[in-house]
């Protein structure tokens, strides 16, 4: 059936230019011209090979502008998966009407232009904040205030607002095919958008410092009971000892060996809690150096859209196709 239409175009563009309005103008020469690439692209059409076939149906409407190569561009085009392009393209076919198509293509054109239809949506973008700029997928838009509507594909698209001193608006939009998403946008001014977030609660770091405070405070605490002891030891040796000497092995000096060893002891359970005690309140001073507050901005990414499933018919089967947000 396809080559058949084929052959049918070939045919329209050779029939009498009479009467027809998209034939005023062009030469004989012209006419060949786009015969030929007409032809050739009829030959990478019926290949498959779509991409050659759009080429040359292009260059073809540079001879002349024929709707029926028009119409070729179109189908090219939607075997590309390009339905913006195709719909721009079909619009421009049609211009005339019927008059420049056979019946079965004509039908063919009208039953694209309900496909199209579902494959493209439309997204209305509004802006009242003066001088903000405007994105739509990376490309520039406009500048706020205003108004702008765009057709695009169905599925996410990208709209960033941006203005000096105001936190940017990035919004996902997702669109469904024959559907129109509207976005307001509204930005923030970033004194208003500005909070103040630590890492860690308030008084975990205090409650490390302190901590590690009260611990080397014990060790101090063991640490001069410590000392007392030995002082006591020493104060003994010198008064009992300093003229006869001592033999500490003796029974008699037992109390005062065990005193020296208690304090050994003592002094260095107090050297190990000390440490302890120093580690925590460093690491106490590095956590209050680390949780000082910050000032960050609220710039996450907001999701426009809702779920949609949609089938569109096509030839002898159908294109499913889900859209929304997840």
């Amino acid at each position: 059936m396809r080559i058949g239409w084929v052959i049918a175009i070939v045919l329209a563009l050779v029939a009498p230019a009479a009467a027809q309005p998209w034939a005023q103008g062009v030469s004989d020469a012209q006419k060949a011209e786009a015969q030929k690439k007409l032809e050739e692209g009829n030959g990478f059409f019926l290949s498959r090979k779509y991409k050659e076939a759009l080429e040359s149906y292009a260059a073809a409407t540079k001879a002349w502008d024929h709707p029926a190569i028009r119409f070729n561009m179109v189908r090219c085009l939607i075997q590309l998966d390009r339905p913006l392009e195709a719909s721009d393209e079909l619009n421009k076919a049609l211009k005339y009407g019927k008059d420049p198509f056979e019946g079965p293509i004509y039908n063919e054109a009208l039953n694209y232009q309900k496909l199209l239809a579902s494959q493209i949506a439309e997204v209305e973008i509004s802006c009242s904040e003066k001088d903000a700029k405007v994105t739509l997928d990376g490309q520039a838009l406009m500048t706020c205030p205003g108004k702008e509507k765009r057709r695009v594909a169905p599925g996410q698209h990208g709209v960033v607002a941006t203005k000096e001193g105001f936190l940017p608006k990035n919004l996902e939009v997702v669109v469904v095919g024959g559907k129109t998403e509207v976005v307001d946008l509204e930005l923030v001014p970033l004194d208003k958008a500005a909070r103040v977030v630590h890492r860690w609660p308030g008084w975990i770091p205090w409650l490390v410092f302190g901590g590690g405070l009260a611990v080397a405070g014990v060790g101090g605490l063991i640490q001069i009971n410590a000392t007392d002891l030995m002082d006591d030891y020493d104060r003994t040796i010198a008064r009992d000892c300093a003229v006869m000497g001592c033999d500490l092995d003796e029974p008699q000096y037992a109390d005062l060996v065990d005193k020296r060893k208690t304090s050994e002891f003592r002094n260095k359970v107090a050297i190990s809690v000390i440490t302890v005690g120093a580690v925590g309140v460093v690491a106490g001073g590095v956590m209050l150096f680390m949780n000082r507050g910050q000032t960050v901005y609220d710039n996450s990414v907001e999701k426009r859209g809702v779920a949609r499933l949609d089938f569109v018919p096509h030839d002898d089967g159908g294109v499913l196709t889900l859209s929304g947000k997840f």
